[in-house]
């Protein structure tokens, strides 16, 4: 199956970029897409990320949508919002998130440490810390929440 679409996205991208008279070159440097990524999509070694081909779509004047409808009419499932090679999403890697996620905490502990120490009397009472508290907690796990969650 994998095969097929990478024939398939193969001949789509040779054929657009010859039917613009563009070289993989000039192509590359219109996509800032790299030349060697161009010459494994059209040799058929690599199913690029949706994003990418989207990005070539625009550039060589090609309906990204067609695409997909003549994929599935081939039974080929090209997956829109996620990377194909790999099945995960294409937003963020995990080292990515767990860099963001150390610094979310970070900030916001920052800030809130920031807001207690501008009050000298900041907090009058035991209450008023672990209601601070939990709020920064909350702030902090809602966050995280929704840079991990999977998306399907």
């Amino acid at each position: 199956m994998k095969e097929n679409q990478k024939e398939m996205t193969a001949t789509w991208l040779r054929e657009g970029r010859l039917s613009k008279g563009l070289t993989q070159k000039e192509l590359s440097e219109r996509s800032n897409i790299s030349i060697r990524s161009i010459q494994r999509i059209e040799n058929g070694e690599i199913i690029p990320r949706s994003h990418t081909l989207k990005t070539l779509a625009g550039i060589l004047e090609l309906s990204f949508k067609e695409f997909i409808k003549s994929a599935r009419k081939q039974n080929i499932t090209i997956q829109e919002n996620e990377d194909v090679e790999t099945n995960v999403p294409s937003s963020l890697n995990t080292p990515q998130r767990i860099v963001l996620s150390i610094g979310i905490c970070l900030v916001i502990i920052f800030l809130a440490w920031a807001f207690a120490s501008q009050s000298p009397n900041f907090p009058e009472t035991t209450f008023e810390l672990l209601v601070f508290s939990a709020t920064v907690l909350a702030l902090i796990t809602g966050t995280l929440f929704f840079l991990w969650r999977k998306k399907h």
